[in-house]
């Protein structure tokens, strides 16, 4: 026999966060937020979670404290960085294709995500663990070097030393 999955704690995110939202603690309001976030839960099997138990692993809270902190860092220094060069008119936009070294859909997508919201890259597609990235350099040889920079700056917070 198999056991069902049922994601409780999932539901109760999801329902503490409708709550946060609304800021309305009716037993109406509760009501349609728990048959809301159940939709929500059916709809995302197969995406956050199978049978199985969750598809993606949990991530230190530190590690994603620190994550945020450094991606605020890298928007500033990029969209300076940028927009002389933009002003100087010294920069072209090149594609490149990057192979992240972890497996976790999760965190793909929130590296992925990190790179558009950096200037001057975009995340064009995402196949597995490798990233297509348009990006503005100044150089073409430079893509050894974009390389470098999204597994140090995005990925290495995620990576597991040693």
């Amino acid at each position: 026999m198999r056991r069902l999955f049922i994601p409780y704690k999932l539901l109760i995110i999801l329902l503490s966060f409708w709550l946060l939202l609304t800021f309305n603690f009716s037993l109406f309001n509760i009501f349609i937020g728990l048959v809301i976030c159940s939709l929500v839960l059916i709809a995302s099997k197969g995406v956050l979670y199978s049978d199985n138990g969750y598809i993606f692993k949990r991530m230190r809270i530190l590690a994603m404290v620190k994550y945020l902190f450094n991606l605020l860092l890298e928007i500033y220094k990029s969209s300076f960085s940028y927009i002389v060069r933009i002003i100087k008119k010294d920069c072209e936009p090149f594609i490149v294709e990057v192979e992240l070294d972890v497996t976790d859909p999760l965190i793909i997508s929130i590296i992925s995500n990190s790179i558009t919201l950096t200037p001057g890259t975009l995340t064009i597609d995402v196949q597995n663990n490798k990233l297509t990235v348009l990006t503005l350099k100044d150089c073409e040889d430079c893509i050894s070097l974009v390389d470098k920079e999204i597994k140090e700056k995005f990925q290495s917070f995620f990576v597991e030393k040693g």
